[in-house]
């Protein structure tokens, strides 16, 4: 009696374990709100059905598609950009270096990493040393292009990095 009861528990970990290695990450953007960490499981014209866990049980459920703007699946690289720009004066040697993300959405990357950047870009005089800083970070150069705003030379870098959703 003993074995029975704890091989029916063994039996009922292993199959909860079994659900939770099927489980992703996948993330389901509509109009006013993000769905995360579910899977999907099939998209037809008219709904897409995914589930999630919810503790141990397993809850499935869908969506109609014109609600969904868009999908995002757990192992999908994304691309993110952001413009370096060094500020110099006319016929000045001081650059400053500012960093422009854009808007971006908190669950590509975490605000922190966005801050910590920002700021060390700070401690650079030069845009050089700031293009190092990034490269070392993964960003890669894809674009350059120069303006000008009163007595100021503006040069414009626009990196991108892949990650991982």
């Amino acid at each position: 009696m003993i074995f029975n009861s704890n091989y029916r528990f063994f039996f009922s970990f292993c199959i909860s374990l079994n659900f939770i290695g099927y489980t992703q990450n996948d993330t389901i953007y509509l109009s006013d709100t993000i769905i995360s960490s579910v899977r999907i499981v099939q998209q037809d014209e008219n709904k897409l059905n995914y589930f999630y866990f919810d503790s141990i049980k397993k809850i499935t459920s869908s969506i109609p598609v014109e609600e969904v703007q868009r999908i995002v699946y757990e192992d999908e690289k994304i691309e993110v950009f952001c413009d370096l720009i060094a500020k110099t004066k006319f016929l000045g040697t001081e650059q400053k270096i500012m960093i422009n993300y854009g808007n971006r959405d908190s669950l590509w990357i975490d605000k922190k990493i966005y801050t910590l950047m920002s700021k060390d870009l700070k401690k650079y005089n030069s845009i050089i040393d700031a293009l190092n800083y990034m490269g070392s970070e993964g960003w890669k150069t894809i674009n350059t292009y120069s303006s000008s705003q009163n007595s100021y030379t503006i040069e414009h870098y626009i990196l991108k990095k892949e990650i991982k959703k």
